[in-house]
């Protein structure tokens, strides 16, 4: 698919509308595209690739709120929305929001931006988690390319404002901007982007994989389970596992991670299953 040189850009996040880092993203996008936001009405971080369908957002308990169309069979569900300065908030998911935004608004948008989060989206593991990479793996999914945006903020202990997001915004806008013409996204259904805290200093941009590495630890403390996310900890001693490659390695190089990736997910031909299949069917 070839991006438009004055592309209609869909923005949304997971942090919710009011979040420093969209509108970072919307003032840079905005010089190069025609921007729509279509963003949670507030912080929907981790829900992963979650959907509102088929509840009632103001009352969480009602699991009746949406309709059948006998004539179609197809279900609709309402997402409720209020206007906002920056376009639309939603009270919904992030893929609600890149649902709504690619498909239910005119014109459709020619590619979809995700962000800019606060804190770094790394691994392979944090893609069905996060909710900035999933509204991105969403529009995928409906055919519409996208790039998810993440700003690590590992041990920056200030609150964030949008000027803390600007160099995250040109990168984004440059990527935007610079695709038109490559035939990209004929091969590439999204980006991964990270960039470095903003008080770092720019050590330029790497193309990257998603580590694998994973490790959580759980335990029974005084009574209550705590989970304990380790790879953080490695983030915050500088000392990790990753190879030279990966997304993890290059940001705690203080450059910027570009992962080039694309849906669905590989599908292994296993032959053990084929053997289970044959025995019990």
């Amino acid at each position: 698919m070839e991006l438009d040189s004055d592309p209609h850009i869909l923005l949304t996040n997971d942090d919710g509308i009011d979040a420093p880092g969209i509108r970072a993203l919307h003032d840079a996008l905005s010089a190069v595209g025609t921007v729509t936001v279509v963003a949670p009405d507030r912080n929907r971080s981790a829900v992963g690739r979650s959907l509102s369908y088929g509840r009632t957002r103001s009352s969480r308990d009602d699991d009746d709120d949406f309709s059948l169309d006998l004539e179609t069979d197809s279900f609709t569900s309402p997402v409720p929305h209020t206007d906002h300065e920056l376009g639309y908030a939603v009270d919904g998911t992030p893929c609600d929001c890149a649902i709504v935004g690619t498909n239910g608004l005119e014109p459709q948008p020619d590619i979809v931006v995700s962000g800019c989060n606060s804190g770094a989206n790394l691994g392979a593991y944090v893609f069905s988690r996060s909710g900035t990479v999933s509204a991105a793996m969403e529009a995928a999914f409906l055919g519409t390319p996208s790039i998810a945006v993440s700003l690590d903020t590992l041990g920056y202990d200030r609150d964030l404002e949008p000027g803390d997001f600007e160099r995250a915004g040109e990168i984004t806008a440059d990527l935007v901007a610079g695709t038109a013409g490559t035939g990209l996204f004929d091969r590439v259904d999204y980006l991964n982007v990270n960039v470095p805290r903003p008080d770092r200093d720019p050590n330029g941009f790497e193309l990257t994989r998603p580590t694998e590495v994973y490790e959580m630890d759980a335990a029974l403390e005084d009574g209550s389970f705590e989970l304990t996310n380790r790879l953080w900890q490695q983030m915050a001693n500088r000392d990790i596992p990753d190879a030279e490659d990966t997304d993890r390695h290059a940001l705690l190089e203080e450059r910027v991670s570009i992962s080039p990736l694309r849906v669905p997910y590989e599908v292994v031909d296993a032959e053990p299953v084929q053997r289970i299949l044959e025995d019990v069917l």
